[in-house]
Formats: C-alpha cells, structure tokens, sequence
C-alpha cells in the first residue's frame, strides 16, 4: 500500500484553492525505531494543576527560578506577592513585601539577588524580602533587564540603556548609562546571550561586549549593528544559543551572532498582523530532543520546533490560542502560567487532558489534528482504504476515553469541501493489533486528495503513517 504524505508541519492557505497543511497539538519528530517510517506524530502536552489548595488569588504575572536563589524554589509573582513553590513537597511560601503593578513583569538574576521589573519599577531581593529599589539615579521609567557580568542591565523609556554595579542591584550612578546610537530609534529590549547585550531597537539591533575589567565604562559597542528592528519585548527568547524574536514587520526571526533569518511562514505574519504588539507572550521549552519556541497572541499559538525547523499550532479546549504561557524549567519538569488568571500546572505528555487534578484524574480534552496528502498527477485513481499506522490499544480502563477513536474528513478539491466525518477505533486498552481502517472513499481528483485527522479523546498515542490503496 503507498503511503499519504503526513504533514510534518502546520500550514495555512492565503486564498481558496492553495494547498494547506494541518497540525495542531501535535508535532512531528524523529522515529528511529522504525526505519520504514522515520518520522512519527507525536502528541504535545497535557497539563496538571499544581496549586491544588488554591493559594494563588491573583493573575500570575512571571515565573522564575535560579538554583543561587532562595534554595532553587519556583517563584510565583501572584498579582503583588511573590510566592515561592517547593516543586518535590508542594509547598507554597511568601517573600515578604509587595511589588506594585499589574503589567507583565521581566525577571533578571545576579548570584546573590533577585529583581522584578514592575510598572516601570525596579524591585529587588536577597531572598527573604522585596522592595522598590531605593537609589535615586534608576531612571524613571525601565523598560527590560536582563543580567550580564552579575550586573543588571536595562532600558529605559529615554531611549538609554543602564548597569549596576556588580552584585549589587541597588546600586546605580546618575552617569552609568549608554545611548544605542548606529540609528535614532526607540529601544525595545535589552537581552543577554553569554557575554553579549543585544539592544533591540525598533529598527536596529545593536551588540554590546561585556568589559569586566572597567568599573566605568564596562561596555562596548561591536561594530556589528544589525539591520532588523524588534516589535516587541516579549516576543524574545532565547533558545540553544539563539535568539528568537518577533520583528518590526511582523516576521519571526532567529538570530544567530549578528546574522538573522527569517523562520516564520507567511500564515504566520498573516496571523499577527493586526495583534497589539504588546497581547504577543513568547515562551520556551526543551522536552526529548526538541526546543519550542511558542508563540502565543489571543488569538492563536504558533509554535516553533529547532528540532525540526518546523512549526505547529497548540490550542486548549474552546479555544483559539494556547492557554500555556511563562513556560518555567525546573530540572526536567515543565511548569506554566494561564494567560489570564491564577492557574499554576505543569505541563507534561504523561498528561493526556489539561488541568487534570492528579496524574490519574482526567482533565479538559485536548483537540488534536493533523493531516496528510495523496497528490495525483491525472484521471481519477480509486483510493482504496485508507489505514492510520500508529501506537494502538492505549484505551484507559474505563470511563471516557476507553473505547478511543479518531475521525477524518476527504477533500477532493484541495482542502474547499470536505466529506462528512466518519470516526474508527484506535484501539481500547490492550488491543494493540486494532486495524483503524476507512474503506468507500471513492477516486481522487488532482492536485490532491486531503485527509484531515482529528480526535479529543483522552489518550496518548503516536502515528506513524497513513496509507492507501487495500481492496477490502
């Protein structure tokens, strides 16, 4: 039997009548089990609530965690509490004092302290207490920081960019600041990879090396000045040793050195176009092999996968976007922030729903799609049935999801209409040899016969390929 081309990658058309790819919650990656089918779906992840007790009241406004600082616990900026988490007891603390502020905050470490930029506002922690910044020369309004040198860095509404003095962010001189001045535009972010500071301007980006040996003047500008502007702060991240960022015009760019590419599909610029710079939350995670650069607006999440240099969609149930932001790494776990709201979980594919409240105790459905392609040079082939390939028999016990199956939908007119949607098992719990098998699909039609795939069932399982061609 041929195989159908699966969609390794989410791709949507601009115009009736192009040819679209499908790829949604689930991501494609390496097979090396199987060298007749080397590439695999597999299921992103599920989620499980971690603030069971409901201690968090307020919207999570930043995660963070540095093993120097207050014994490695998860920090949790609830609203104006700093909170602390114990991920092996579960236990909830509080750094005492407040951080004002209802924006989005950035989080930078030195060895020996903690600062949260909030409303504008420095504020800063030994690890029993927090407080605004109280040296006179802060600039007025900062808008990044970052860490480079156990200094912190940051920008500011003038259009400046500030250090402090080493290990020491309470500390700042009226005349320890730069101007990025290659171009006259506004500065965006600072960003430190290793010991650069990338100043991401609203048109340039400039690179800045770090001197330890000058208390003075502890920085310098390298001549490299790239010419590629930011959108925004928060669409940076970096990421295996490159930075990833949302540009002036709406593309998405990976940075490496001083040399950008573009890695983002036009359906991805069609998408952010029109969102408020300041609605785009990037986030990442690194999980068996893959790095995932997500990037999420109200309306969607796109994400992107360096494994594979390809990208797929992530929505949560009765939803259009993700609900998963400010993804914090701890060791190997995974924990995330809702968007809005108080929700504190961590994120896995051991999960199978979201918001499950155990690991045994079934959550929200995740939907997942994905598609795959028979492409037809002339006439009108008869297709034959159609086989989904794939891990079977992974039915829970009982209850929803027991006797799982998928559905799929045909179109012959390259993704205009389709056919109604027929559903079969994908095997309940043991039967591991269950045949998931559409037959009476008719011919196909050139370019291409569409196979769109869907499911929500609460289950993990993994495909492997979709075939054609068997007489019954």
């Amino acid at each position: 039997m041929p195989p159908a081309q699966l969609a390794s990658g989410h791709f949507e058309r601009d115009e009736a009548g192009e040819s679209e790819r499908i790829l949604i919650n689930m991501y494609a990656e390496e097979n090396s089990g199987d060298a007749a089918r080397p590439v695999r779906l597999a299921t992103a992840p599920g989620s499980i609530d971690r603030d069971t007790g409901n201690v968090i009241q307020g919207n999570i406004r930043a995660l963070a965690q540095s093993d120097a600082f207050a014994d490695g616990k998860v920090l949790i900026l609830d609203g104006t509490t700093l909170r602390t988490w114990i991920p092996s007891s579960g236990a909830f603390g509080t750094i005492t004092g407040t951080v004002s502020g209802s924006d989005r905050a950035d989080v930078a470490f030195t060895q020996t302290e903690l600062a949260i930029l909030s409303g504008g506002t420095i504020y800063v922690s030994d690890g029993s207490s927090i407080a605004a910044a109280g040296d006179a020369d802060f600039p007025t309004e900062i808008t990044s920081i970052d860490t480079i040198g156990q200094r912190i860095v940051m920008t500011s509404s003038d259009g400046k960019w500030h250090w402090t003095e080493v290990l020491d962010i309470d500390n700042i001189t009226g005349l320890s600041f730069y101007s990025a001045e290659s171009q006259p535009d506004n500065l965006i972010a600072v960003r430190v990879m290793g010991e650069l500071a990338y100043l991401f301007g609203g048109e340039t980006i400039e690179l800045w090396y770090n001197d330890a040996a000058s208390a003075t003047d502890p920085f310098s500008r390298a001549s490299n000045v790239v010419a590629r502007g930011c959108l925004c702060r928060d669409g940076i991240q970096e990421l295996q040793s490159t930075l990833i960022f949302v540009a002036e015009d709406r593309t998405v760019c990976q940075l490496v050195g001083p040399e950008p590419s573009i890695i983002s599909k036009p359906w991805i610029v069609r998408a952010l176009k029109g969102v408020d710079a300041a609605d785009i939350i990037a986030t990442k995670y690194e999980d068996e092999n893959h790095a995932f650069y997500c990037l999420n607006t109200p309306n969607d999440c796109m994400v992107y996968d360096l494994a594979t240099q390809e990208w797929h969609k992530r929505k949560t149930n009765a939803s259009d976007t993700w609900d998963w932001v400010r993804i914090q790494s701890e060791g190997d776990a995974h924990y995330a922030a809702k968007r809005t709201g108080s929700t504190f979980v961590q994120i896995d594919r051991a999960y199978a729903t979201d918001e499950q409240a155990d690991a045994s105790t079934l959550g929200n459905d995740i939907p997942r799609e994905w598609s795959a392609h028979i492409p037809h040079d002339g006439g009108r082939p008869a297709l034959g049935a159609i086989h989904v390939e794939g891990s079977k028999g992974r039915g829970n016990a009982a209850g929803d999801g027991s006797d799982p199956v998928i559905g799929l939908r045909i179109s012959k007119d390259n993704g205009n209409t389709w056919s109604a949607r027929r559903t079969r098992k994908i095997g309940a719990q043991g039967a591991y040899d269950e045949r998931t098998k559409w037959e009476r699909n008719g011919r196909g039609k050139r370019p291409q016969t569409v196979l769109r795939f869907d499911t929500d069932e609460p289950v993990k399982f993994d495909i492997t390929g979709v075939v054609f061609g068997e007489r019954s």
